[in-house]
């Protein structure tokens, strides 16, 4: 009989796709209730939220809403069991036409296959 477990990583994985997808909903589903997300001092969406809606709104949105394009990119991830770290790059359009491109570490941390703790670390003067 065939899992339908996802491992973490592939969990991990499609956020990715699905913020590259514009699928915010399948990207908040991968999300406990009480997800604390963490974005440096200096980036364009600094701040600690708490909950899938309010990552939503700080984060997510005005990506989408403040860029003429956002990607973010993994070249690999780390399989750490609970905790998973995708390295790999921010590729954005400024709506001026300006190319932003910053490397980035994110480590994400689950719990029964949702992520509970996500952490960007990046450089944030690529982004002033």
């Amino acid at each position: 009989m065939a899992s339908t477990h996802q491992s973490n990583v592939e969990t991990v994985r499609t956020v990715y796709e699905g913020f590259n997808e514009g699928d915010l909903e399948s990207v908040l589903a991968t999300m406990a209730e009480n997800v604390e997300w963490v974005e440096p001092v200096g980036f364009v969406f600094a701040g600690t939220y708490h909950g899938p809606d309010a990552v939503r709104e700080n984060v997510f949105v005005p990506a989408m809403e403040r860029f003429e394009s956002f990607r973010v990119e993994p070249d690999r991830f780390i399989d750490g069991g609970d905790t998973v770290v995708a390295v790999g790059t921010f590729h954005a359009t400024t709506e001026d036409g300006e190319r932003i491109e910053s490397p980035f570490a994110h480590v994400n941390e689950l719990h029964d296959g949702h992520i509970t703790r996500f952490v960007n670390y990046t450089d944030t003067a690529l982004w002033r």
